[in-house]
């Protein structure tokens, strides 16, 4: 009789928590790409073993965080943990917060999307072409200290929160807070483990368990503490988060306290519906002061759909206008895409108390027919699968589709040796 002893099952594997360890450099277009193959970018598969992989993008993902965190740091924002006050060895979440942010007098807030890491905007485009200036809350945090003013008697640029929806998970071992995603990639006794079992009261930070109770936590806690009463706030959500922002404010008490004080609704890539909302006040300051980013190939700021949203284009009603991204395919790069509208749309609201949002004529943007040359331009991976069925086996499984059918209708099963096609 044989056993197998623990000692005996493959190591799991490490790799280093640094680019250049992990075979990889920043070069002058601030691209991340392969030390051995310049030409290269990130590489995912380098071994069969789906574990390996996982294991080198956890260490991957870790290395290119340090770097957009460093470089936030540069620009002046402040890391702070949450729950206020905790020790570093302690379950928190980190967020980034702008210095003296209690002396601003409006304050922008970011809410990622639940999926990235704090600071990151697009792992698409901060690990490949791009760059992780581009693909990061780097060039939105310069973008905001360059070009906004906090209101038209105030020059200087507001305030921001980034906040971390993403980043719910305590790694108790790392000391750090981490995605869910990323914790099917923590350390194991071995190569072939199955996981970790999570377990709330030491992988959850008091407080910010997930994405939905961490918004209400910048809500009640950060901005409560910090911003003065009299500051506008104004809000920018990023896919599932806008979901869940939305239903944060549309709660009687969050309302009462925050619907004077918020500025305007910024939401990237929404698809939750009005008919969802019960409080008239906010659904008001939606069709008001809001605004929804869509994914289209139309130039960014063109109108899409007004509150009542658009049949010919299948956009539901969202409760407030929609307009073109010029982004496509993906919700996260959606604020890359568009990040000059955007911030401008913002500075526009700030700059008037009164801001409404114009009445909107619906865009006649029916898409057009598809040309060869754009069915050439679109990602293979993105084309719908096409394949070719044998005649004959096709044949069959009608047959026996039709015999199916029969014994459904009538009990009896098909005699397939005597019975005719026709029968059956």
């Amino acid at each position: 009789m044989f056993r197998r002893l623990w000692s005996g099952l493959p190591e799991d594997v490490t790799f280093p928590s640094d680019l250049k360890g992990l075979g990889y450099f920043v070069n002058e277009d601030d691209e991340i790409r392969s030390i051995e193959d310049p030409d290269n970018y990130f590489k995912f598969y380098i071994n069969r073993n789906p574990r390996i992989c996982a294991r080198q993008r956890f260490a991957f993902n870790h290395a290119l965080e340090s770097i957009v965190h460093e470089r936030l740091e540069k620009e002046g924002m402040q890391k702070v943990r949450l729950p206020q006050g905790t020790p570093a060895t302690e379950p928190h979440i980190p967020i980034f917060i702008t210095l003296n942010l209690e002396a601003k007098i409006r304050i922008v807030v970011i809410f990622g999307e639940p999926t990235q890491d704090l600071g990151l905007v697009a792992g698409r485009v901060a690990n490949g072409p791009g760059g992780i200036n581009e693909g990061s809350m780097v060039s939105v945090v310069r973008a905001l200290v360059a070009s906004q003013h906090s209101s038209p008697d105030d020059a200087s640029p507001p305030g921001i929160v980034l906040a971390n929806t993403g980043q719910t998970y305590w790694w108790p071992e790392g000391k750090r807070a981490i995605t869910i995603s990323a914790s099917a990639a923590l350390p194991l006794p071995s190569l072939v483990h199955k996981g970790i079992r999570e377990v709330p009261s030491l992988n959850r930070v008091p407080g910010n368990e997930n994405p939905r109770e961490h918004v209400r936590y910048i809500f009640d806690e950060v901005l409560g503490s910090m911003a003065g009463e009299r500051t506008v706030v104004d809000v920018v959500a990023i896919g599932e988060t806008c979901e869940i922002v939305e239903r944060f404010l549309d709660g009687k008490e969050a309302w009462d306290a925050w619907g004077e004080r918020l500025g305007s609704l910024i939401l990237l890539g929404p698809v939750f519906e009005v008919d969802g909302l019960t409080n008239a006040q906010f659904k008001d300051f939606l069709a008001k002061r809001a605004r929804g980013y869509l994914l289209c190939s139309e130039p960014a700021g063109i109108p899409l759909a007004p509150p009542e949203g658009n049949p010919e284009l299948s956009i539901l009603p969202m409760g407030y206008p929609c307009v073109s991204s010029s982004e496509t395919s993906h919700v996260e790069t959606i604020l890359i895409q568009a990040r000059s509208h955007i911030l401008s749309h913002l500075q526009d609201v700030a700059m008037n108390p009164g801001y409404e949002n114009p009445v909107i004529a619906v865009a006649d943007c029916l898409r057009p027919a598809l040309t060869e040359q754009d069915w050439n331009e679109v990602p293979e991976e993105e084309k719908p699968m096409i394949s070719k069925a044998d005649p004959m086996e096709l044949k069959k499984e009608l047959k026996q589709a039709k015999r199916w059918k029969k014994f459904v209708e009538t009990g009896v099963a098909p005699d397939t040796d005597s019975e005719s096609e026709s029968d059956v």
